[in-house]
């Protein structure tokens, strides 16, 4: 990663408060869909947490959250890239990139067979290897009910 003073860990239960007030913001702002405590509890099993690097602090879970994202995985076929926040201030430098690569790898891990990432950032996505269509050419289509 191009910013050594990041740190990216599996984020724990532990993390949870601090989570939903990094991603508040976001859910806000209408950038992240909202989240109750539970479900994001839920996404906690396979996510992870960016935080800044800070000189003189006990652990790194006294570190600042400066990114987040969530994988879940919804079977061995498919698993969806969730909740990909980066504090502005830290764009753009390869944070949001790390992330998605750590939900790779987990989806990896787990075996699924294909991963969905839903964002504004196509150009990131893209550079980490995601594209608007599969090899045997699966689409996502959509439709916003009552408009």
């Amino acid at each position: 990663m191009e910013d050594k003073s990041i740190a990216i860990r599996e984020a724990s239960s532990e993390d949870l408060k601090a989570v939903q007030q990094f991603l508040q913001p976001f859910m806000d702002s209408q950038q992240l869909l909202q989240r109750t405590s539970i479900e994001l509890e839920l996404l906690l099993k396979h996510a992870f947490v960016a935080s800044q690097v800070q000189a003189g602090e006990a652990s790194s879970g006294d570190w600042p959250i400066v990114g987040f994202v969530a994988l879940e995985v919804y079977s061995k076929k498919l698993a969806e890239i969730q909740c990909l926040a980066v504090e502005e201030q830290f764009r753009r430098r390869g944070v949001g990139r790390e992330l998605v690569k750590c939900c790779i790898q987990r989806a990896t891990d787990e075996k699924v067979k294909e991963l969905l990432a839903i964002s504004s950032s196509e150009e990131m996505l893209m550079a980490c290897g995601f594209d608007y269509a599969l090899p045997n050419q699966k689409r996502a289509f959509f439709l916003q009910p009552g408009e």
